[in-house]
């Protein structure tokens, strides 16, 4: 039994799970931001408020801050493979729901209902990446499975604001509804025929769960205290800017939701780039501080300037070279989070990231539209995301450089 679980770890077969894991981390991505690039004119269908479509994105990260706890501690009792097909039949399931949403009528319940009970899949997904790596990869593999893992997350992100505008325009609600829905259970239908489980891995190796013991322990150390606060207005402002990016363009800039929907595709194609590239400089020169510093500062200064640029190919630019350094700061806060926690509790460790960037994610989504409706301006809702931004990186300088030994 011993030498099949090694083959199974370390033959080519480990590719074929960590594609089959990424097609299913996609299409989490993809149902929940289906309608973030077309919200004004869900709208109009559904008869609703922006704040109210704003909610079908908004439970996903809602749900994932109540569902965090148990589910990591389900994925460390039941493993790889039972936790992420959890995640993908709730996808597939939930998928199909939302097709009745606009059949015979367009009804905002059932689609709010659909939509959450999508979101309970993201914490199963979100929390098998480090279990996926540490039990189908070598050791020095696992780095590379978990970044191509993430990356997964991104291209679903790109996918669903580049694509959804183009199908919903070209066919409609109920066929986006139906194609997207095809998607979801063929994902979960490949991933339950391919994914084998993997070698067992100590909890200590791959925790995705935490306590608040582990919690208070961790905050204590001021360097990851900074990066907590991180997470949560970073990560937390990026959610709530995809969440009201075609509102945010249409209203500054009559950008339609065609265009709005290629823009958000274009910064997350130069995220994904720049996630390779960046991480990889940073390994060679043993340095992180500095490049999570340039990071922040130049996508915090290019999302300020936003305000000020019409044209949608200068927008474009800028959007790209904004996701180019600001999403590639991501593995980069992850590594230096593993290296203040130390050996034995990085999976802890992220996991407490994760759990503070989907708290900022759930705040920021929420007073987005409340800000605009003050001041009459999306525009006013950036500078406050601004804000935030500058004073998390002003808290990085503070953190001393650690490199890996």
């Amino acid at each position: 039994m011993k030498k099949k679980s090694n083959i199974h770890n370390f033959t080519g077969y480990r590719w074929v799970i960590l594609i089959v894991f990424i097609i299913v981390a996609l299409t989490s991505q993809l149902l929940w931001l289906t309608f973030a690039p077309i919200s004004s004119e869900m709208e109009k269908l559904y008869g609703v408020t922006a704040f109210d479509i704003s909610l079908l994105s908004l439970v996903w990260p809602l749900i994932f801050v109540v569902t965090a706890i148990p589910v990591g501690i389900f994925i460390d009792k039941k493993g790889f493979k039972i936790s992420v097909t959890v995640g993908a039949i709730f996808l597939a399931i939930f998928s199909i729901i939302r097709i009745f949403s606009a059949i015979p009528e367009y009804n905002f319940i059932i689609l709010l209902i659909s939509q959450s009970g999508a979101a309970i899949s993201q914490p199963f997904i979100f929390g098998s990446i480090t279990k996926l790596s540490a039990s189908w990869f070598p050791e020095n593999e696992q780095g590379l499975a978990t970044g191509l893992g993430t990356i997964g997350l991104f291209l679903g992100m790109m996918v669903a604001l580049a694509i959804t505008p183009i199908i919903f325009l070209s066919y409609g609600t109920v066929n986006l509804l139906i194609i997207y829905g095809y998607i979801s259970c063929a994902a979960a239908f490949f991933f339950i025929l391919l994914a084998k489980e993997g070698r067992k891995t100590s909890i200590k190796d791959t925790s995705s769960a935490f306590s608040l013991n582990d919690l208070w322990s961790l905050s204590k150390l001021k360097p990851f205290l900074i990066l907590e606060f991180g997470f949560f207005v970073v990560v937390g402002g990026f959610t709530a800017l995809m969440t009201w990016l075609e509102q945010i363009l249409n209203s500054l800039h009559g950008i339609g939701i065609d265009q709005a929907g290629i823009i958000g595709g274009i910064m997350i194609i130069g995220g994904i780039i720049g996630s390779i590239i960046i991480p990889a400089i940073s390994d060679k020169i043993n340095k992180v501080k500095i490049f999570v510093i340039i990071n922040l500062a130049i996508g915090t200064f290019l999302l300020y300037l936003v305000g000020f640029f019409h044209d949608f190919i200068l927008l474009a630019l800028i959007f790209f070279i904004m996701g180019f350094f600001l999403m590639s700061a991501l593995p980069l806060v992850l590594e230096m989070s593993s290296r203040i926690a130390g050996p034995g509790i990085e999976g802890q460790a992220s996991s407490l990231l994760w759990f503070f960037s989907q708290v900022g994610s759930v705040l920021l989504i929420i007073i987005v539209e409340p800000i605009k409706s003050i001041w009459n301006s999306y525009y006013n809702s950036i500078i406050l995301i601004v804000l935030l931004w500058i004073i998390s990186l002003i808290l990085f300088l503070g953190i001393k450089e650690n490199p890996k030994k």
